[in-house]
């Protein structure tokens, strides 16, 4: 079931892989800004003052993970005894009631986003980046049909490449999160199921494991069950791993984007022209795909500021705020709404697009 287009998409995406929350474009990044205060390290030193085994919904938990996968009690509880909490990633995900005297939150904008995901350095990085792998690019690309650029703007957005994957202990992450969050809860408790069957397994070393404060892994920031679902072996070469292989990162970022339907040789977007009393809000998407023709939006006099798109190519418009409450426009095609399966956000994928034209462009 869907949700309302004001809860999925307004709010700014969430976690992009798997169906996801709502959120930040990268949280590896975002994992590294620490609130001023931890409104709840009390809340969880209180619930958890006779550890997490002494808990009646862990113990619960246990018994589940047990029957419904076959793994051992004694494994099991072996993964909670001298765990700790992480009330930090809590309250980034469930933030608090601004308490009186706190300054406003701030406007979102699509040009400070932009500032901050596809900037200068990342392009000059990712182009590196390329180059670096540029046969395991030209393999995947072959493979899944998706072009080179768009996989390394993926990784550049989410991690910059790898340099910065994320602090937050899994584990300890996703059980706080599970147990204990006000929102998502359901969500991050699967997560951490498919977490401890992925480490049983031996996907996921689980003491060392550490990622984002939404509990997302590696150089392309998969969930746990992104990657028990979608992460692939590089030539098939054994087991993927996504926290120490560049070339199993981008096999599996092309493969996610190949089974939410990449179409090869499509164009994604079209930055919009909108004429003097045009409504372009009756044709922004009200959902994660396009619903209207290029023809139609065309015909509105809303048109494309360079052809791109074909006119009888299914396509919506997507809205991009800035700061001042000014709004600009692009055209979106299917392609664009395979990346927001990622991270479902206009911004992120708008983000991602731009980065990838810039990684595209000669040197």
């Amino acid at each position: 079931m869907r949700q309302s287009r004001r809860s999925l998409l307004r709010a700014g995406g969430f976690i992009g892989l798997a169906g996801l929350l709502p959120g930040r474009a990268a949280w590896a990044q975002q994992s590294a800004a620490k609130p001023a205060r931890e409104p709840y390290a009390e809340m969880l030193a209180d619930r958890l003052r006779f550890g997490w085994l002494g808990r009646s919904d862990v113990q619960e938990f246990i018994s589940m993970m047990s029957d419904r996968h076959g793994l051992p009690r004694p494994w099991l509880e072996s993964q909670f005894r001298n765990l700790g909490a992480q009330p930090r990633a809590l309250a980034l995900i469930a933030p608090p009631p601004p308490s009186p005297g706190d300054p406003p939150p701030r406007k979102r904008s699509w040009a400070r986003y932009l500032s901050q995901h596809a900037d200068a350095s990342r392009a000059k990085e990712g182009k590196e980046f390329l180059a670096r792998h540029r046969e395991v690019f030209q393999s995947v690309a072959n493979d899944s049909g998706v072009p080179a650029h768009i996989i390394a703007a993926i990784i550049g957005v989410e991690t910059k490449y790898g340099s910065f994957t994320g602090r937050f202990p899994a584990v300890e992450t996703l059980a706080t999160l599970g147990f204990d969050s006000p929102r998502r809860s359901e969500f991050f408790l699967r997560e951490l199921e498919t977490l401890l069957v992925l480490g049983r397994q031996g996907v996921v070393n689980l003491k060392e494991a550490r990622g984002s404060f939404a509990g997302a892994l590696g150089l392309p920031q998969f969930m746990p069950s992104s990657w028990q679902k979608f992460a692939v072996s590089y030539k098939n070469r054994g087991r993927a791993d996504l926290i120490n292989s560049p070339a199993d990162a981008i096999a599996s970022v092309g493969n996610f984007l190949k089974m939410h339907g990449w179409k090869s040789g499509e164009a994604s977007h079209s930055v919009a022209r909108v004429a003097e009393g045009a409504d372009a809000k009756r044709f922004v998407a009200p959902q994660l795909e396009p619903v209207h023709t290029v023809a139609e939006i065309e015909r509105a006099g809303i048109s494309q500021a360079s052809t791109r798109l074909s006119a009888e190519l299914k396509a919506s418009l997507i809205d991009l705020p800035e700061e001042d409450d000014s709004v600009g426009y692009w055209f979106a095609a299917h392609n664009f709404f395979v990346i927001t399966q990622y991270n479902r956000s206009f911004m992120y994928a708008a983000a991602v697009l731009t980065l990838s034209e810039s990684l595209a462009a000669p040197t």
